[in-house]
């Protein structure tokens, strides 16, 4: 059985397994308790059993149909802690329904999950002893020896099961960060820190709007080979994520910065025209352009070429980017330093 490719889905199947289980096993067991209650007369145990039998069934298929747990497993979990209260509190059939409290127990605090669990945890055990000590007229007749054992026992339970949870939940957040970090590293450029190919394509799948207009800028920096000659692909790293800084830092929020492969960077504005976009891309050339980059004993100088495409919406996106490179072609053969779109051979 597939549990999932996600921490979160594999945590959410999980949930709904258990929970089906109990649906499954826990009925198969108290129909029948049901039945025989009926048949000694005993109605108010009928009544009781046939109550927890619709709502367990219903809280399961609820969940099962929206894929959704978070509140139908903190109600399942309190169903299970009031059902098994009274079990061991009523006794059940001859005595008998302590025994099955002690298997509701570990499923309750696993399916409420650590924070619900520790609360009904130390609710159920809170009652218990309130019941016994109180000595309520329709509690089982418990001996005397079998009472301290009772709470004993009630008592390691909850605490081992609590034990097991934690241990889960750590065991789910150390998988959980080590899977976030391994999807963030899958769509960022670990030199740059800005988004790759994947990252960016990813974040284009994403729009809500299918045919939202936008511009691409595709920016190559200028004899960027002859600084990795001359100064070292160390120096060249620096470089790079320098220009890397220098663009994120003078963008919009929602403007999309990646790193496309070597000296190349992709530019995504949503919203623009290639009339609207032109201006701002020739602003980030003549910053890069004016300014002197120090790196140790090294002042280096850069330019970019850049070519501009509009687009409208995920599907047409890779049509604009042949566009804009065949643009940077053209800035280049023009002399670099330059920024080529529909609009303008500015």
């Amino acid at each position: 059985m597939q549990l999932g490719s996600t921490p979160e889905q594999i945590e959410l199947k999980r949930t709904l397994v258990l929970m089906r289980f109990f649906a499954v096993a826990g009925n198969m067991i108290m129909v029948p308790f049901a039945l025989l209650a009926v048949w000694q007369g005993l109605w108010i145990r009928f009544w009781i059993l046939l109550l927890v039998v619709c709502v367990i069934t219903t809280l399961v298929v609820t969940a099962h149909v929206r894929q959704q747990t978070s509140l139908a497993r903190v109600a399942l979990a309190s169903v299970l802690c009031l059902f098994a209260l009274y079990l061991t509190v009523s006794g059940g059939q001859d005595g008998t329904g302590v025994y099955f409290a002690f298997t509701l127990i570990p499923m309750m605090i696993v399916i409420a999950g650590w924070r619900w669990g520790q609360i009904l945890g130390g609710l159920y055990t809170l009652m218990l002893i309130a019941a016994i000590l109180v000595d309520w007229p329709w509690l089982y007749p418990y001996t005397l020896e079998a009472v301290p054992r009772l709470i004993a026992a009630t008592l390691f339970i909850v605490l081992l099961s609590l034990l097991i949870e934690w241990t889960h939940v750590q065991s789910y957040l150390a998988i959980k960060h080590t899977a976030d970090m391994h999807r963030k590293n899958s769509l960022t450029d670990p030199l740059t820190g800005l988004m790759n190919r994947l990252g960016l394509e990813r974040q284009l799948l994403k729009w809500e709007q299918t045919d939202q207009p936008a511009v691409v800028a595709l920016i190559d920096i200028d004899h960027f080979k002859a600084v990795n000659d001359r100064y070292g692909h160390d120096v060249g790293d620096r470089v790079l994520s320098t220009f890397a800084k220098v663009l994120r830092n003078n963008l919009k929020e929602s403007d999309s910065v990646c790193r496309w492969g070597g000296e190349e960077f992709v530019l995504v504005m949503i919203g623009l025209t290639e009339a609207e976009a032109l201006p701002i891309v020739d602003e980030l050339r003549k910053l890069i352009a004016n300014r002197r980059f120090q790196f140790d004993e090294h002042l280096i100088s850069l330019t970019f070429s850049a070519g501009l495409a509009a687009f409208n919406g995920e599907s047409e996106f890779k049509r604009a980017l042949k566009l804009a490179d065949q643009r940077v072609y053209l800035a280049k053969s023009d002399g670099r330093n330059r920024v080529f779109s529909g609009e303008s051979d500015n």
